[in-house]
Order: structure tokens, then C-alpha cells, then sequence
């Protein structure tokens, strides 16, 4: 191959992108979970612990994140408003949420957020495969 401008921008550019492909970090696959990981909560909906840490967040004590599974056409019910700030995640499947006077699909990669002493949640798994909520409490000093 005879070396001209081109050829050699060419060249470049492919050696520069081969290690930034090898580089990039992938998402984590969701974790499957069966019906009897964690502790059931309500009919069909199941709480997973992921992990509790001191909170470097002004305002905040602690963070926890948990998973909550729920089998197909498990429900959370509309219950008492929010005892702690949150994020919300779905990490798998779809859930149809009612989040103070929001309601929504939330599907695979949707966030929300709830506010603490503000906000009732309900979800429900209408689909037919399992989903998961990730969600981030941030607990109160």
C-alpha cells in the first residue's frame, strides 16, 4: 500500500479506536433473581438488600440499595408517603407506577424520583416476565 495523506489518517484512526473499544466498560447484566430470593413484601413482590453505606451527602446518614422483584402481576399497593428521599430504577422487565401525581410505564433504564413525607408509590408487573426496581434510599441525619 502506497503511504499518502489518507492512508495514513486512515491508519490512524483505526489504531486509535481499537483500544478505546477494548477499554469502554459494558453495563453489568441485571442479576435474575427466583422467586424466593429476599423477603416477600407483598403477594408476588420481593425485597433484595444490595447494600448500606455511610452517606457523603450533606443531609444524609446513610445510602441503601435494594432491588424490589416482582413475579408477574405483582403489586406493590399505594401505601403510606415515602420515609426517605429515593431513585428509581428499573433494571428489568416494566412496571406501571403511580409516584405521587405522576403515572407512568416505567421501562428498562426509566428513572424517577420520590421525596420523603411527600410522595405515595404503587407499582404493578403487568407483563408477563419478571421485573426489578433498583432503588437508592438516602436515609436522614
Amino acid at each position: 500500500m502506497k503511504m499518502n495523506r489518507r492512508n495514513a489518517l486512515a491508519l490512524g484512526a483505526t489504531s486509535l479506536s481499537a483500544p478505546l473499544l477494548i477499554a469502554m466498560p459494558t453495563p453489568l447484566a441485571a442479576k435474575t433473581y427466583g422467586p424466593t430470593d429476599g423477603t416477600e413484601i407483598f403477594p408476588g413482590v420481593r425485597l433484595i438488600t444490595l447494600g448500606t453505606r455511610d452517606s457523603h451527602i450533606k443531609g444524609y446518614k446513610s445510602i441503601a440499595m435494594e432491588d424490589v422483584v416482582y413475579q408477574p402481576k405483582g403489586a406493590s399497593p399505594l401505601g403510606d408517603v415515602m420515609a426517605d428521599d429515593m431513585v428509581c430504577t428499573v433494571t428489568e422487565g416494566e412496571l406501571q407506577v403511580t409516584a405521587g401525581d405522576m403515572e407512568f410505564t416505567a421501562k428498562e433504564g426509566d428513572v424517577w424520583s420520590c421525596g420523603k413525607g411527600s410522595t405515595k408509590e404503587a407499582a404493578t408487573n403487568n407483563g408477563t416476565v419478571v421485573a426489578v426496581m433498583r432503588v437508592i434510599n438516602l436515609k436522614a441525619a
